[in-house]
């Protein structure tokens, strides 16, 4: 699949526009690789991490997440088309240095094209880590009012709604002299309780479990032990907690023994306490200031708020140095304003003593004297930060809407425009926002109004979001406007009730003419590709063929349409097939440049040699976009190649009997000289007898490359021990080369199915390249091990090395390296041709890794064989 042309560009946009503007992380990754094509600032701040990201991997971008899963789960998403949501899932990333848990709620979803593949994935997320964190604290606060309860002799209740039975720990036991389960029912409750009391008790708790009441409970009573017998006065309080259906979902308190102590000042300072947890779990800081005194007494909330710090001395001299300087005008403001009224309500900027920013609102009361004087001023402050950087975010996200190059409007869930922003009100022709208010059927072709009834409307209500083409009217001239539309249908998040829509209109008359002016140069194009003497083809980045020329047409006779995707292939001969759809999605896969050779059925009943290149092609954004490439009847050249091929056998074979003869003359020579003692003409035949070996190798080798060319090279497989073979060869290999040491680092193999004595002739050639090509080095070594199934096999030198562009040419039948230091090398070019056909044809296959200037790798695979 190409991701990149996959990707609706329309879509992208709207996307982003979307995205950018959301208060909460959301990201777009696309392609299998999960490139971050948009990231907005929310998603940017949640990761800890720049707008650099963007072009980026997901693993690139977020190397530290490797390993939690995550990378995991979009393979997964992007591979089966499933999206994939979390609640409160953890995840470490790297802030400042350090890794940092945090929480969130997220989403992966899949974007799909409209063949239903999947092109890339959507991630929102919700960061829950305040609220997972101030959970944990409430639960840690949870354990430390149960712990300081006990220690204070006060226990715990709650109340089981749904069975209607009472949960109480010990202390909550002794109070009612009640020494049975933990868990009892609410009647059993009621019974020990004084008779006079029941119904105050019973009426105070359906009270509390009424919404209006807001839930709190309140209530003094006696108990009459159940065991004991012992009459106690308990003070119990308790709150009632409803869902957003206003059900009491769960009822729980407290009970304290006031036997001895019923007195007002306790009930005052449980109200207080009351009030200080509101205050508290609104995330709010309470102070007070006396205006005679200067006294002021704040909570540690509000130190927090301020300062950023949990413990920190505060002057009200201190306060005043913490705003920013350009809001203190401001703040002066709401004093002076608050004198009159009695009521102070600004917010401002406090810079926090590690230097970050934060909006605090602040709310309070002034007390006057008889004579209207103010002598104390109370009251509480927030953070209000994220708001006000969310009410900023939703000003910027108007500001785009505002000024986008796309027609964007808002109407009623009846249909009625309510907003248009400026390019709409001026692509329709419109005077101002009050003319665009109407109906939005008539902003269409009066043609479209029953695709409006009849599927816009319908498949919006139904799926909440429609898109597709429609064509929309100039409002004065009447003019055709077609374009792309989506819209989408927005519904009131608790009841789900519609209320209103938002659309998106793109003008497409621009795209329109592109294309048709595209469509004029490829016409163009294809004239000039018709009269072209070569075969002229192209794919796009799926490889599938999407062009090719006359002259390919006429070579197959077939029509242009059959020759589309991968239809070229039936022009192919059937058992050249398989190598060229091997090579050119190698090639493809790889990015590089293609060369591959086959035969075609020609109209005129022979059979014809194509050689066949193309190189990859990529667009105006750097993204690959598929081959352009050239066939050339090779015919003729392949006929001459055989004719030399075939002279190249006769003669080889030929001059094999006299070299044999020359060879055996020779060595009787240099025994009869040796015999007569005359050492230097005997040392001239050594020479002579070296040469005679080289001629008689080259020799081996032509035959070897006929052979191979005809199909006749004989292959013996058996079981040999693969190690004991190299340990052989390098032994005899060794006794050829002096300054070199042959090292070899053998892991165990076993036995191996495979012709012995070819397998051999690789190696020999393989060391002996390395011994000629590496005339300074001191040492080669040569690796064998078991790998994936496969037995491997590499002689690493250390000499001249081969540059990277030639690397796969080294392979090819009388192929020389060229270059400063190559030519002073003997050969023809044919053993590495030869051992590469000899892997080949055993299944296996070869490669070589060079660095010019430090030494070539050249290694050797086979298959392993079961017995």
């Amino acid at each position: 699949m190409n991701f990149a042309s996959d990707i609706n560009p329309d879509e992208i946009d709207i996307l982003r526009a979307l995205i950018e503007g959301a208060p909460d992380p959301i990201g777009l990754y696309v392609g299998p690789e999960m490139r971050i094509r948009v990231a907005n600032k929310a998603i940017h701040e949640a990761w800890g991490k720049t707008e650099s990201v963007v072009g980026k991997t997901f693993r690139e971008a977020l190397p530290e997440v490797d390993g939690q899963g995550f990378n995991e789960l979009l393979d997964q998403v992007f591979t089966t088309g499933i999206a994939y949501e979390a609640k409160t899932q953890r995840v470490d990333f790297l802030r400042d240095g350090k890794v940092q848990t945090f929480y969130f709620d997220f989403a992966y979803t899949p974007l799909k094209n409209a063949n239903g593949e999947v092109w890339g994935i959507l991630n929102t997320a919700k960061d829950l880590t305040e609220l997972v964190l101030a959970k944990r604290q409430a639960t840690e606060a949870d354990e430390r009012r149960s712990f300081t309860l006990a220690a204070a002799g006060i226990g715990n209740w709650d109340l089981d709604i749904l069975n209607n039975t009472v949960w109480w720990d010990d202390r909550c036991k002794e109070l009612y002299g009640f020494s049975k389960d933990d868990i009892v029912p609410y009647k059993e409750v009621l019974k020990y309780m004084h008779p006079v009391d029941r119904l105050k008790v019973d009426k105070a708790v359906a009270a509390a479990l009424r919404p209006e009441s807001g839930g709190s409970y309140d209530v003094k009573f006696r108990t009459i032990g159940a065991d004991d017998n012992r009459l106690r006065w308990l003070h119990c309080q308790g709150k009632a907690y409803f869902d957003i259906e206003n059900n009491p979902i769960r009822f729980s308190g407290i009970a304290q023994d006031i036997t001895e102590q019923i007195a007002a000042d306790e009930k005052a300072k449980s109200a207080e306490q009351l009030t200080s947890l509101a205050i508290e779990a609104a995330g709010a800081g309470t102070f007070f200031l006396d205006i005679i005194t200067d006294e002021t007494i704040y909570s540690p909330t509000f130190i927090k708020i301020l300062t950023g710090q949990d413990e920190a001395e505060l002057s009200h001299d201190d306060m005043i140095d913490l705003i920013h300087p350009d809001d203190l005008n401001k703040r002066k403001q709401a004093f002076e304003i608050a004198m009159e009224t009695g009521k102070l309500h600004y917010e401002i900027r406090f810079t926090w003593l590690d230097g970050s920013v934060h909006w605090i609102r602040t709310l309070g009361s002034y007390i006057f004297d008889p004579e209207g004087i103010p002598v104390v001023l109370m009251g509480i402050c927030q953070d209000v930060t994220a708001e006000v950087e969310a009410r900023e975010e939703q000003q910027r996200l108007l500001w785009l809407i505002e000024n986008s190059s796309d027609f964007i409007s808002l109407s009623s869930s009846e249909g009625h425009v309510t907003y248009v922003n400026k390019t709409g009100i001026e692509l329709m022709g419109l005077e101002n926002l009050e003319a665009a208010k109407r109906h939005n059927s008539d902003y269409v072709l009066p043609s479209e109004l029953e695709k409006l009834r009849e599927e816009i409307n319908p498949i919006l209500l139904r799926d909440g979001r429609w898109e597709g083409q429609v064509t929309y009217k100039h409002f004065v001239t009447g003019e055709a406007i077609p374009g792309q539309g989506i819209t989408l249908l927005l519904r009131e998040p608790v009841t789900g009730k519609p209320l209103g829509r938002a659309s998106l209109f793109r003008d497409l008359r621009p795209d329109i003419a592109a294309r048709k002016a595209l469509a004029d140069r490829e016409q163009l194009f294809r004239g000039i590709t018709t009269a072209s003497p070569t075969a002229l083809w192209m794919s796009d980045a799926n490889a599938m063929i999407t062009y090719v020329n006359q002259i390919w047409i006429d070579w197959t006779g077939h029509p242009l349409e059959s020759h589309m995707g991968e239809g070229w292939l039936s022009t192919v001969l059937e058992e050249d097939v398989q190598q060229a759809i091997d090579k050119f999605l190698g090639d493809f896969k790889d990015r590089k440049f293609h060369e591959s050779q086959f035969r075609i059925k020609h109209t005129d009943g022979t059979l014809r040699w194509i050689v066949c290149t193309g190189n990859p092609q990529y667009n105006e954004a750097g993204k690959f976009s598929g081959y352009i490439g050239a066939c050339v009847d090779i015919t003729e050249q392949k006929q001459l190649q055989n004719q030399k091929d075939e002279f190249i056998g006769i003669a080889s074979h030929e001059l094999k009997t006299p070299v044999t003869s020359i060879k055996a003359y020779a060595q009787v020579l240099e025994a009869m000289f040796l015999k007569s003692g005359d050492e230097r003409k005997a040392a001239m035949l050594v020479k002579m007898n070296n040469q005679i070996d080289r001629l008689t190798s080259l020799i081996g080798d032509l035959l070897d490359v006929t052979k191979i060319q005809s199909g006749r090279l004989q292959f013996n497989d058996t079981w040999f021990d693969f190690n004991q073979l190299l340990l052989e060869l390098v032994e005899d290999l060794q006794r050829t080369t002096e300054r070199h040491q042959i090292i070899p680092e053998l892991q165990p193999i076993g036995s191996v199915y495979a012709d012995k004595d070819r397998i051999g002739q690789v190696l020999t050639n393989l060391v002996t390249n390395a011994i000629k090509y590496s005339p300074d080095a001191d040492k080669i070594i040569v690796k064998a091990k078991v790998v994936d199934g496969e037995v491997s096999v590499c002689v690493e030198d250390f000499g001249i090395g081969i540059s990277h562009d030639k690397k796969d040419k080294v392979f090819e039948q009388f192929y020389r390296v060229s270059g400063d230091k190559q030519h002073t090398f003997p050969g023809l070019g044919l053993g590495l041709y030869i051992s590469s056909e000899i892997v080949k044809r055993e299944g296996g296959r070869i490669w070589v890794n060079s660095v010019p200037g430090q030494g070539s790798t050249f290694c050797f695979a086979l298959p392993i064989k079961q017995m």
